[in-house]
């Protein structure tokens, strides 16, 4: 993506694109030097990263450190009868084995469900125990049930292959399909039909009363399957216990530290938070899978408080298919009523989401948050939303990038393409009849959600033009010749982004260098750049002397961590107040040194300046240095010294917080195509065209990583991904062998740009964008297969759409028009 108004950069063969035009961006100084706000900059940190010099948590070592190796239950769902680790006592090496009945003696908390609002329709929610160790019940493969702690991994690994645990097997319901059929086994007791809680949205009656009216009417069973976020670099934690001061030390591969430090200490272990120190260092990838609180973070700390030796853990890859939580899997019946035009009157969508064994820190986030996107960007006058929250024999469920905005997304798209065939219409008709006009923002939703700005039908043909839409036909029957099939789709999304609040600080040194502490954290967003840029931009201060600090909680005051595209929205306008804050407090010191009041400076490109006198000036970096000044006083080029306010004599800095109420709504259109070989199901995107608005932009270059990833992400679920179990529970996709990763050779040219419209919700006007791609390509992929292979009588697919499943549905196709043939 590249954009007008922005300086050039090399090109990068097939991401080349057109030059859109960029919205409105902050001045400042940076913008004259090509490296502030807008600029397309490469990353700083990149340069650390690939040389080597990374600092991930398995690059720790601390002194003394022992290895820690948990033991999983091999079951779906039993009961523990015993557990017998008398043989793994005699391996050498090992230290400890820690047990449930362990974890319940010293009274060690539960895990916390902190994602379920007490205003949730269908009354209180059915909570789960979840210690880091089972007690008396595995309820999914995978489950921890036993910690060994050794001086080594493999002697960690010896001693628990020789636990023995006797299991008592109960009835499982691993899926969601099993878990909500009629007198299917209960996976907790007191959760009956295995519901944990039940929400609603909308309004019955007058959804009701459109059905009543409607000359169309479709419906569908929507799939959204579950998937591994499969970051690149695996879960790692290491746990130290200082006894002198009596604090917990957890090192983590976290992408939410102080979100840790809170849990941990209130839940957990029950003592004040300044007695629980995190921190994270570089962390590859997270994706939502790393953004809380795991047990196995529990497990080295508690191991290390009662060994008395710090403990470390590193999951295997193997391993991280059992032991990290899920994302998406979700059930939903649609129903959508039309007018004789293509017009909805109103959607009916009731959703099963999966909710897994136990409840996680954010397990009901997805189906709570992406459900109010449901009206998608389009002014549906009546909606009715049910959800139900279903627990299941298998792992927990968390965030995964867009975190129920995908889900959503899918549902409204594949209603209107379905629409489109009923009505009579062409896909993009019956999106351009029920898109929210601009002239009707700001818009309330009929499940309640306002969009504040956005141009859906602008955007749209964007979208249109970037893909060709018109030269399809010819790319069609270059296609057909080569005796392959071709399809298109077209996906319009709207998602929330931002939420909470955060903490942003701008400090000087003494040498006027300046460093940035964030409350936000970035694991490969590339925040060490753009923050950057904004602080260049603002204060005028060279990159080379801009430092970027975050996830110490001992340095970090508070910080809220980096999910649902929040970090530019809410950390960089809290950014933005901490260096107007510091500009303001050095306006004051500038005043003295150059002998005029402070309200006659202007500060321009990093200076004060008297622009209604005589035009002095003095640099933001020597009042900064001054600040310092050993005997508190100040002077500037031969003028008399002045006494420093104590308040000013020690420094300057800025801090700055905000808050993310109201949120943005980033939007955009997708278009794919698609080659399938009706031979072998073998499904090819050929091409992608995507136009965002994403708001304000900071970086183009990082942006255009952020979506082509995104989109990496979506073809993977859309084409490949599954996480399978059987009828027992049992994960049949739990390594890269079975589960099917995208590679370099799946991907088509990607033709991305930009049409901004920038937000009032915050200062900077920027929406969020890096979930972008992954909720909004799923649907076109799906859509275009279908649209391939609708001339052969193939109607519905569920992704991922594997060749076994396109030849399934194209063999199935064949006999049916036989059969009819043959009477």
């Amino acid at each position: 993506m590249d954009y007008q108004n922005t300086p050039s950069r090399s090109r990068r063969g097939p991401f080349d694109q057109p030059e859109p035009e960029l919205g409105a961006i902050p001045e400042g100084s940076g913008r004259t030097n090509g490296l502030g706000i807008g600029a397309p900059l490469a990353r700083i940190e990149d340069i650390r990263l690939v040389t080597g010099n990374g600092r991930f948590t398995n690059n720790v070592t601390v002194p003394g450190q022992l290895r820690g190796y948990v033991l999983r239950s091999p079951l779906g769902h039993a009961r523990i009868r015993s557990i017998d680790v008398s043989a793994a006592l005699e391996v050498p090496g090992l230290v400890a084995i820690l047990t449930g009945e362990d974890y319940a003696k010293d009274g060690i908390g539960n895990m916390p469900c902190v994602s379920i609002p007490p205003g949730i329709k269908g009354g209180p929610y059915v909570p789960t125990p979840f210690p880091a160790l089972a007690l008396d019940t595995v309820r999914c493969v995978g489950a921890e049930v036993a910690f060994v702690i050794a001086e080594t991994a493999a002697a960690a690994v010896d001693a628990a292959e020789r636990i023995v645990v006797d299991y008592e097997p109960l009835p499982v319901a691993p899926t969601l399909e099993a878990a909500i059929a009629p007198g299917a086994p209960l996976v907790w007791p007191d959760a009956p039909g295995n519901r944990c809680f039940y929400h609603e949205l909308g309004d019955q009656a007058a959804c009701d009363a459109a059905f009543a009216g409607a000359a169309h009417v479709v419906s569908a069973r929507i799939r959204n399957q579950r998937v591994a976020g499969n970051p690149l670099e695996p879960r790692t934690c290491i746990g130290r216990y200082d006894a002198a001061d009596g604090r917990f030390h957890l090192t983590s591969s976290t992408a939410n530290p102080h979100r840790l430090r809170l849990l941990l200490s209130e839940h957990i272990f029950r003592v004040p938070a300044h007695r629980v120190h995190v921190v994270a260092g570089d962390v590859g990838g997270g994706f939502g899978t790393k953004g809380g609180l795991y047990p196995e973070e529990i497990l080295v700390l508690w191991a290390a408080w009662r060994v008395g030796r710090p403990v470390k853990w590193v999951c295997e890859r193997s391993e991280a298919f059992l032991a990290d939580f899920n994302g998406r899997d979700q059930i939903a019946d649609a129903e959508m009523a039309l007018d004789a035009e293509g017009r909805v009157l109103g959607l009916r969508v009731e959703v099963n989401h999966n909710l897994g064994s136990a409840l996680g820190p954010s397990t009901a986030h997805p189906p709570l948050v992406g459900t109010r996107m449901l009206s998608g960007v389009y002014a549906f006058p009546a909606m009715h939303v049910k959800i139900n929250g279903i627990f299941t024999n298998s792992r927990t469920l968390t965030t995964y990038r867009g975190a129920g905005r995908p889900e959503a997304t899918l549902i409204v798209e594949r209603m209107l393409d379905l629409a489109a065939g009923k009505v009579g219409l062409d896909p993009v008709e019956i999106r351009r009849r029920n898109f929210i006009d601009p002239g009707q923002m700001p818009y309330r939703t009929a499940v309640g959600e306002t969009y504040d700005c956005g141009e859906f039908e602008a955007v749209t043909d964007a979208a249109l033009t970037l893909a060709d839409w018109n030269g399809f036909e010819e790319r069609r029957a270059a296609t057909e010749a080569r005796g392959l099939l071709r399809g298109r789709g077209l996906s319009c999304y709207i998602e929330v982004c931002a939420t909470l609040s955060d903490r942003m600080e701008v400090r000087f040194d003494s040498s006027g260098c300046v460093s940035i502490l964030a409350g936000t954290f970035s694991y490969g967003q590339g925040h060490e750049t753009t923050y950057a840029q904004m602080v260049h931009d603002w204060l005028g201060i060279p990159l080379e002397q801009i430092r970027f600090v975050q996830g110490d909680t001992d340095i970090i005051a508070t910080g809220r961590g980096s999910f649902g595209s929040r970090s530019m929205t809410v950390g960089g306008s809290a950014l933005r107040k901490a260096c107007d804050n510091l500009i303001g407090m050095g306006a004051r010191l500038a005043a003295l040194m150059l002998d005029v009041e402070p309200e006659a400076l202007d500060f321009v490109d990093g200076s004060y300046v008297w622009t209604a006198g005589d035009r002095r000036s003095v640099p933001l970096t020597e009042v900064a240095k001054t600040s310092f000044a050993w005997k508190g006083s100040a002077a500037y080029k031969g003028g008399p010294p002045k006494p420093i306010p104590a308040d000013l004599w020690s420094g300057l800095e800025g801090v700055g917080h905000f808050s993310a109420n109201p949120q943005n709504y980033p939007n955009g259109c997708y278009v794919a195509e698609v080659e399938v070989d009706p031979e072998t199901g073998q499904v090819r995107v050929d091409r992608i065209a995507g136009v965002d608005d994403v708001g304000t932009v900071i970086n183009p270059l990082l942006l255009e990583g952020q979506v082509i990833g995104g989109c990496a992400q979506a073809l993977g679920q859309a084409l490949l991904e599954a996480i399978v179990h059987d009828a027992e529970g049992q994960v049949l996709s739990g390594a890269f062998t079975d589960y099917g990763m995208p590679r370099a050779e799946d991907f088509p040219r990607m033709t991305l740009a930009n049409r901004p419209v920038p937000t009032r919700t915050n200062p900077l006007g920027v929406k969020g964008g890096a979930e972008t791609g992954t909720i909004g390509l799923p649907p076109a992929i799906l859509g275009a297969v279908l649209d391939a292979l609708g001339p052969l009588g193939v109607r519905d697919l569920t992704m991922p759409l594997t060749p076994m499943k396109v030849w399934a549905a194209l063999d199935a196709a064949r006999r049916t028009e036989t059969a009819k043939e043959t009477g």
